[in-house]
């Protein structure tokens, strides 16, 4: 770094001292966090435990104030638009900035709202055709699946890619659209990360296998409607990886018509039996539930029992009955936190048939009727809302 033309002090070689935290600098993310956090603080808003990026701020007359944060963008909620503007008013007479309105859109996502019908919307319909575009597929025929049936993925060594730069740059999106307003695409997305080294000609064919599904439903989006009550719902695969033989858990949460949080991950070691794989996904969905289930009352929500569906009754059985360690101790104890967690009752695990289980979809690829039933589960549809100008959330 050079000083700036105008203040060059001392003779050559001198080392300034850099007092300001410039954009870019390591430093500044986190001094600038603190500073807001500070000013956030001292108007009476309190930092989520479950999220240090949300506060909310409990105003004696508009009620509670949700306000997230994210580097310099700011999201504000509140039950009137009195209330809001009360929050955007405190924010920027501390700091200059520009009040965008109510949010057409946040991070990539586009929010529709109807209030008359009482639905939200996200979607990422701008990332997803400038995806197509960059890498040349927005004429692409539509495919009806993110990925076929009993698709094999291996590595075999032969047909590498010349340059691995652009499947690397395409699985990104595919995880950052499936990680914000697209489920749909979790398990293809997942495992299409697994080959991001050394990538080969069958792992690109099925990376753009994915685009081709997205070119068909680039308008779909997560469709949050009126209120229903958060039910999870968690399975696995029993050594679903052809390489590895290691399974893939599956966990989702739906909360008022669709998916709230969401995860398709190949476990960390390879399970015996598939109680065991479902034990251990259990485990995982158990710590995510234990998050969404804080995250919720943080916010006001009442704290009650997460419900999820499970499909396997040997699972069921480690959970419940503690006297059946002898066939599961050599698990590690790290999973074992679900049967402690349904008994204080914040979890429950309730069986339910593996077709009717909603996270089956995000341990394999399903067929058109079973993949169509999986998304429309999901909350995941094409309903456009409009955006009332008036509307408070912002």
């Amino acid at each position: 770094m050079q000083q700036p033309e105008g203040y060059e002090e001392g003779p050559t070689g001198t080392v300034a001292r850099l007092l300001y935290a410039l954009y870019g600098c390591k430093q500044a993310g986190r001094l600038w966090g603190n500073h807001c956090h500070g000013t956030l603080t001292a108007i009476g808003a309190v930092r989520l435990t479950a999220d240090p990026t949300t506060y909310v701020w409990q105003h004696p007359v508009h009620g509670p104030i949700v306000i997230l944060v994210h580097v310099d963008d700011m999201a504000v909620t509140a039950k009137t638009l009195a209330g809001v503007s009360v929050a955007k008013e405190v924010v920027l007479s501390a700091y200059e900035g520009r009040d965008l309105g109510a949010s057409n859109t946040f991070l990539g996502m586009r929010v529709d709202r109807d209030r008359a019908a009482g639905t939200l919307k996200l979607s990422c319909p701008g990332v997803t055709a400038a995806l197509l575009e960059q890498f040349g597929m927005g004429a692409a025929r539509p495919n009806k699946l993110p990925m076929a049936v009993k698709t094999t993925l291996m590595r075999t060594g032969e047909h590498l890619l010349e340059d691995s730069t652009r499947y690397s740059e395409l699985v990104g999106s595919l995880l950052y659209l499936a990680t914000t307003t697209r489920p749909d695409i979790a398990y293809a997305a997942g495992v299409l990360a697994r080959y991001m080294n050394k990538p080969e000609e069958q792992h690109w064919m099925a990376a753009k296998g994915v685009l081709c599904y997205l070119s068909g439903t680039a308008n779909y989006g997560l469709c949050y409607g009126p209120a229903e009550e958060l039910v999870g719902a968690v399975d696995a695969d029993l050594g679903g990886c052809p390489e590895t033989r290691r399974s893939t858990t599956g966990w989702v949460f739906t909360w008022n018509g669709a998916a709230l949080s969401w995860g398709s991950k190949r476990q960390a070691t390879a399970s015996s039996s598939t109680a065991e794989a479902e034990y251990v996904a259990a485990a995982a969905a158990t710590r995510e539930a234990l998050w969404v289930r804080k995250l919720m009352v943080d916010l006001g929500q009442p704290a009650t029992t997460v419900n999820m569906a499970e499909d396997n009754q040997a699972c069921l059985s480690l959970i419940a009955n503690p006297e059946t360690t002898g066939k599961a101790k050599h698990i590690d104890i790290a999973h074992h936190l679900v049967r402690e967690r349904v008994a204080m009752g914040e979890v429950t695990f309730t069986y339910t048939p593996g077709s009717e289980v909603l996270a089956d979809g995000l341990t394999k690829a399903l067929p058109g009727p079973a993949f169509n039933s999986f998304r429309s589960r999901l909350g995941v549809g094409t309903t456009e809302a409009p955006t009332p100008e008036d509307d408070p959330a912002e």
